[in-house]
């Protein structure tokens, strides 16, 4: 898909006014040139008030003209940068967990910085290159009625000018290609260098080879491609560009000797030519910006996520009652496959059987990559099953239904994200509430919660960060409660209150609870424990 359908899915009467106003401005423009021909031919004289009022006529008329058509498609392009984003977002969270995490974080995010922004710049291009071309097309009309000769002679001239920028063209596309591709490796190495800071500051001949073997040529790779396209356009605009300079030279050298060539002819072909010169030029600077645009967004499609909806216009947010407390919760025989780096054959989780009830603790156990977080993710409807099913009072979780199925849960992942604000918790009558989980969980000196729910801060250390998570979740108020190692980064004290405290009081409350846990101490809080070993049950309730 190229920018200027992506306009046009946003709006074909706004595109079509506009091209329609940039053609107007290119027939105002050969119409100047051809009073201004026409006032030279005369040797500069005016014959009557009809010639000044028409140039003036025109001259509004262009002006008027271009304005409108820039207008036009500077708010649509706006528009359709800002519906890009809002699409791409609700994409991205619409999409599988599964598949996301195989794309990896550093390209999204480099889709969401540097695509995004090709295809803003690249949706600039298009309001001057349409005018521009309405330009171009309303001069060579009027060279064209002016003298069939000469414009056959300028025709040779333009197609040698584009077969000679198009070529290198193509090889500039490839060349932008392959930088959006190496742009994914270096948004990779800069996350690498953010969040492995402390192991690279404490490891000289580790930091030295990253930057070494990493970083540093990742980033030498993007800047020749970027300099090689650099060079290949500005050698090839500059040729393209010199040829009218000698189209010139034998318009007024050569031609004459040819064949008869009227003054007016002569004069009025160079002031058209000379006048080309800029509206071609800044096309030809701008094609390559418009081609990066293209490119970046071929890569969004490439992610292949699902679409936003079949206009391709946002989605409103759709609101889901908060489901009913259920009886039971099945996994019947539930199995899912994917392939861990560094490894030849898939690892799979299962068959897993097990049931959730209200009122009881379920505590998982097992080693390093025995599969518990993957059985977490399946738990709560971020992995679908590939076999199996997952039921609800004996009712199976359908794909359509799996985001209702979700809102079941609340909880805290290993690796889980604390918001700056109680997002989509309406504070209210939970402000005492917040207040008193602040208290309990010995946060209230280091964390403050306003009137609409933003934290006065998140810089704390690991386990208060999940005390805060923690407090998050309490407020959700949600049927099933999920931890995920939520005790690892605690001190004694907190695990104690967290085992024999927190969890039998939302075992009290009618919650569902499942623990990820290697704490055996602690073993005895709950109701049923699941042990796995790489992948299958190896005891369970």
């Amino acid at each position: 898909m190229n920018l200027l359908i992506l306009l046009l899915r946003r709006s074909r009467g706004s595109v079509a006014l506009a091209v329609c106003f940039g053609l107007l401005t290119g027939a105002a423009s050969a119409g100047l040139i051809a009073h201004i021909n026409g006032v030279l031919a005369r040797g500069g004289a005016i014959s009557d008030r009809g010639t000044v009022l028409g140039f003036a006529t025109l001259g509004v008329l262009m002006l008027g003209s271009r304005i409108g058509s820039q207008l036009l498609l500077t708010r649509l392009q706006t528009n359709t940068t800002f519906a890009l984003r809002d699409q791409l977002s609700q994409r991205i969270l619409a999409t599988p967990l599964r598949r996301l995490e195989a794309l990896g974080s550093h390209r999204l995010l480099a889709t969401l910085v540097d695509d995004i922004q090709a295809v803003t710049q690249g949706l600039l291009c298009i309001p001057p290159l349409l005018i521009n071309g309405g330009i171009i097309l309303g001069c060579m009309t009027y060279l064209a009625v002016m003298s069939r000769l000469v414009f056959a002679a300028l025709l040779v001239f333009a197609l040698l000018g584009a077969v000679s920028y198009l070529l290198p063209l193509r090889h500039i596309m490839a060349l932008l290609k392959d930088s959006r591709q190496t742009n994914d490796r270096f948004f990779r190495d800069l996350r690498s260098l953010t969040q492995g800071l402390k192991e690279l500051k404490l490891h000289q001949r580790r930091r030295t080879a990253f930057l070494d073997q990493e970083l540093f040529p990742t980033a030498e790779t993007l800047k020749q491609l970027q300099q090689r396209v650099s060079t290949l356009h500005a050698l090839s605009t500059s040729w393209g560009m010199s040829l009218f300079f000698f189209f010139i030279g034998l318009l007024l050298f050569a031609l004459p000797g040819i064949a008869p060539v009227s003054a007016s002819t002569l004069v009025g072909y160079t002031l058209a030519v000379l006048y080309l010169q800029q509206p071609l030029d800044a096309s030809m600077t701008l094609l390559p910006m418009l081609g990066a645009g293209t490119v970046a967004l071929r890569h969004i499609e490439a992610l292949e996520l699902p679409p936003a909806d079949t206009q391709g216009t946002p989605r409103p947010p759709v609101a889901i009652a908060p489901p009913a407390t259920p009886s039971r919760i099945d996994l019947v025989g539930v199995t899912h496959a994917y392939r861990r780096e560094g490894e030849d054959l898939p690892f799979t989780l299962g068959p897993i059987d097990l049931t959730l009830r209200p009122g009881e603790i379920l505590f998982i156990a097992g080693g390093n990559g025995s599969g518990k977080t993957t059985l977490a993710k399946l738990i709560t409807g971020l992995y679908s099953p590939e076999s199996g099913a997952v039921h609800v009072d004996g009712h199976p979780v359908t794909d359509d239904a799996r985001e209702r199925y979700r809102q079941h849960f609340a909880t805290v992942f290993s690796d889980f994200h604390l918001f700056d604000s109680l997002l989509g918790l309406a504070l209210g009558g939970q402000a005492d509430k917040a207040r008193a989980y602040l208290a309990r969980l010995q946060l209230e000196r280091k964390v403050r919660i306003d009137a609409n729910g933003a934290l006065s801060t998140t810089d704390l250390s690991s386990g208060q960060r999940k005390r805060l998570a923690l407090l998050t979740a309490f407020l959700e108020d949600r049927p099933v409660y999920l931890f995920d190692e939520w005790a690892a980064d605690q001190d004694p004290l907190f695990k104690e209150v967290f085992y024999r405290e927190l969890l039998p009081d939302l075992k009290a409350a009618g919650k569902a609870v499942v623990v990820i846990s290697h704490d055996d101490r602690y073993f005895d809080v709950a109701d049923h424990l699941l042990r796995l070993e790489s992948g299958v049950i190896a005891s369970g309730p």
